[in-house]
């Protein structure tokens, strides 16, 4: 019921509806109703009186509870949908670059085979050819091609995608009886600054609460809310059958009674969810862009998530994923920042950098953008000479 709450406020909620409040939902009657279903799993009266006036799932207003399943996390999920949905070795078509851990939720148990997709525009996310390109590739493999999964706001890029691109991904997946999985684990850290990329909009608001059998969203409270040791992930889907499936295979990753109290409280808490933290994601957000501005490196312009994708390709060494290795060494090395390298996210280009914000504390981003830079000068006036560049030379970066 909590959760149910909460998707509607933050994911269904059309231009113009009010989410403010100024306080708890606790003290609305009918909300305390839905919240005591939270835990014990009994149906409230609210949720009897929608299903009378318009049957389960078809109010487009409306997230049904029972539509609704829990799992120890977005990757635990992940898994058992597409153990479900899936036989061994079939291919998920993931637009790359993508986030490295989907390789193994992918992998581990459901034993599919992720299959990158590489998009020829990042900013307007994968296009129909794109998509039919990789799926020939797979067919041609001999691996049937079932699933995609998208996630919006996109990792590592930090793009949000249109509306109109999420319309065309899943058109063009029913026209193959695929599915789609839009993973919206970022749907809340989102800081755009009123500019021409568009806001963020769910794929359940996209399709109008519409989303058959085919099309299933992942939330969890790992990214938004920083709490990945909560192990509490949602999936949204009115895909009856594959929900009989997950409440066998969720007995293994489960969530226990006192973390859904807990997480019950926090996602009811209006005031709380609609806190400063998308201000302050936005200001380090502009502190890094300004800083790899000034340093005079590339980046795709980010509007949601946790991180910039820049590209130091410039910097390497050599134009080679072993060139791209040895720079991100040297920066863990010498200024003691921790980049992820585009070659674990699938990425066919040497030399592009996942650059998280949201990790440390603005002091400390501050520290590390400033090494950044300074060691990006360094290894500028060696003029490529990098056998002059060792730690007894570096040594005043830090």
């Amino acid at each position: 019921q909590a959760v149910a709450y909460f998707l509607e406020r933050r994911f269904l909620m059309t231009d113009g509806d009010d989410v403010s409040t100024t306080g708890s939902v606790t003290g609305d009657e009918n909300t305390e109703i839905r919240m005591e279903g939270a835990l014990t799993g009994v149906r409230s009266n609210v949720t009897e009186e929608r299903d009378m006036d318009h049957g389960p799932g078809s109010d487009p207003d409306r997230i049904d509870p029972e539509h609704v399943a829990l799992g120890s996390g977005c990757g635990s999920l992940l898994s058992n949908v597409l153990q479900s949905l899936c036989n061994a070795g079939d291919a998920v078509l993931i637009p790359a670059p993508y986030r490295a851990a989907f390789d193994n939720d992918v992998r581990s148990i459901a034993c599919c085979a992720p299959f990158p997709v590489p998009v020829s525009d990042m900013r307007k996310g994968p296009s129909k050819e794109d998509l039919e390109a990789a799926a020939l590739r797979a067919e041609r493999l001999d691996q049937r091609v079932r699933v995609l999964l998208l996630t919006n706001p996109h990792d590592p890029t930090g793009v949000v995608y249109r509306p109109s691109s999420l319309r065309r991904v899943v058109a063009w997946a029913r026209e193959r009886k695929m599915h789609v999985i839009v993973d919206e684990v970022y749907a809340l850290s989102v800081h755009e600054d009123g500019g021409p990329i568009p806001p963020f909009k769910s794929v359940v608001r996209v399709l109008r609460n519409s989303l058959r059998d085919d099309v299933h969203m992942l939330y969890s409270l790992s990214k938004d809310f920083g709490a990945g040791g909560f192990r509490f992930g949602v999936l949204y889907s009115q895909n009856t059958l594959l929900l009989r499936a997950l409440a066998n295979l969720n007995i293994f990753s489960g969530v226990s009674h006192p973390m859904q109290r807990v997480v019950s409280e926090i996602l009811t808490d209006d005031q709380f969810v609609e806190s400063d933290a998308r201000a302050q994601l936005r200001w380090s957000y502009t502190l890094c862009a300004r800083k790899l501005e000034e340093m005079v490196v590339p980046f795709f312009p980010a509007t949601g998530g946790l991180f910039l994708y820049a590209d130091f390709s410039g910097l390497l060494p050599e134009f080679s994923f072993d060139g791209e290795e040895r720079f991100a060494a040297l920066v863990r090395d010498a200024a003691r920042v921790v980049l992820t390298p585009g070659s674990s996210m699938h990425d066919k280009r040497p030399g592009m950098f996942r650059l998280c914000y949201a990790w440390v504390t603005p002091d400390v981003l501050e520290i590390a953008m400033e090494r950044l830079s300074y060691l990006v000068t360094k290894i500028r006036r060696n003029h490529g000479n990098w056998d002059a560049l060792d730690l007894s030379t570096l040594s005043d970066v830090t």
